[in-house]
């Protein structure tokens, strides 16, 4: 597993970041965002929208619907698995057809259902190193 390691000094170099790295990113690709509350999960979800010519403002946490799907030449099906319990309630919202369609699967807080992802998925932790500053490690994970 190969790991590279930024630091952003902003929301909007997060922004940045994930536009930047969006063009790597290929149709039925699965990305884990890992970290705290507050860390820039859902930041990096607007900036990869918005290289997606997706409205950045439409992006939002679907921390109770567990997923928000964005459509657009590569759609966007954005989880969030910070209310989820047991990862087996996410064949109950087509985890499943999700990884099988044609978009870009991007999942927050995807170490909760680490068993379920895919033999081969990009991981990127954000760590809060303080108040505007995050480390952000990205790692091709294949199993």
């Amino acid at each position: 597993m190969r790991v590279l390691s930024i630091v952003s000094h902003s929301e909007k170099q997060t922004i940045a970041l994930a536009h930047k790295l969006a063009p790597s990113f290929q149709r039925g690709d699965v990305i884990s965002l890992n970290g705290s509350l507050g860390a820039g999960k859902t930041v990096f979800v607007r900036g990869l929208a918005a290289a997606l010519k997706i409205d950045e403002a439409e992006v939002s946490s679907p921390s109770f619907t567990f997923v928000n799907e964005y459509p657009g030449e590569l759609p966007l099906y954005h989880f969030d698995l910070y209310r989820i319990k047991d990862p087996s309630e996410l064949y109950e919202i087509g985890w499943d057809e999700y990884l099988g369609r044609e978009g870009l699967v991007v999942v927050e807080w995807g170490e909760k259902a680490a068993d379920m992802l895919p033999e081969r998925y990009y991981q990127i932790d954000f760590k809060i190193i303080s108040e505007n500053e995050r480390e952000i490690n990205i790692s091709l994970v294949q199993r």
